[in-house]
């Protein structure tokens, strides 16, 4: 009867330790991150306590997190205030939202660094078009600071609150790293095209220069000109000096022959 009831108590005990992790999280760290589970040569982004700490936080969370967090990196900064003065509401908007879906996509694979990564840097590359607005870099870690402060008191006291700032801080700190990295990429990319746009269109505009025949042309035209012209004046003036009379005629092969000795091409023998 002894050993029936302790092979009764170990699968209830696995059973609650399954079911204590998130269910939604869980099959993808079984099979998108077994290296980080195993604890090879890295260890866990954050420990069970604080993952459960997080998700506790983030369940609590409204609808209007996005915009609460905004709210606090606002007095946080008089530059960042600047920047959403310049958006619109609808874009003011669509980043609150924005910023409330990336965090809750965050929280839901905590135990997979590869995907926080990779919305991490999705979510900086989409900030590089509001470059034009008046948005900096900078703007990221003011973010983080909100996120922290704002998703620390989303844990109502039932953990201590330095546990739970420390909790949210070591998330914030990567996150924002990896976001940070996602924008810079995406800015050196944008202007690695732009770049090679350039010399595309420089390279197009000088063949056109060159293989259009016109200005080539007209250049080759140009400097022949004056010594074609010279040499029409000078046949002309030949053709037509036996039909003026005498003196005329002297006079006009006198001045031809003056200006023929120096402008006219030279005879090729």
């Amino acid at each position: 009867m002894g050993n029936a009831k302790s092979t009764d108590e170990k699968p209830k005990k696995s059973v609650r330790r399954k079911s204590a992790t998130t269910p939604s999280t869980r099959s993808s760290s079984s099979s998108s991150r077994p290296s980080i589970s195993s604890q090879g040569n890295r260890k866990p982004l954050l420990s069970i306590n604080q993952r459960q700490i997080i998700k506790g936080c983030m369940d609590n969370s409204k609808d209007d997190l996005g915009e609460r967090i905004f709210r606090r990196a606002l007095e946080r900064r008089d530059d960042f205030k600047q920047f959403i003065d310049k958006l619109t509401k609808k874009q003011r908007y669509e980043n609150s939202s924005y910023l409330k879906q990336f965090l809750l996509g965050v929280v839901d694979n905590l135990t997979d660094i590869d995907e926080i990564n990779r919305l991490a840097e999705d979510f900086g590359c989409n900030h590089v078009q509001f470059r034009v607005n008046g948005f900096k870099p900078d703007f990221f870690a003011c973010t983080a600071d909100a996120v922290t402060t704002e998703c620390t008191f989303l844990d109502q006291a039932a953990h201590p609150t330095s546990e739970t700032a420390a909790a949210w801080s070591l998330l914030t700190s990567h996150v924002f790293s990896a976001v940070r990295d996602g924008y810079y990429a995406e800015l050196r990319r944008q202007r690695k095209s732009s770049n090679a746009f350039r010399a595309r269109v420089s390279v197009d505009v000088v063949s056109t220069g060159t293989d259009d025949g016109t200005s080539l042309s007209s250049a080759t035209r140009r400097s022949n000109s004056p010594q074609e012209e010279i040499a029409e004046n000078y046949e002309h003036h030949q053709s037509t000096s036996t039909h003026h009379h005498h003196h005329s005629s002297s006079a006009n092969d006198s001045c031809v022959e003056s200006s023929g000795n120096f402008l006219a091409p030279p005879t090729v023998y």
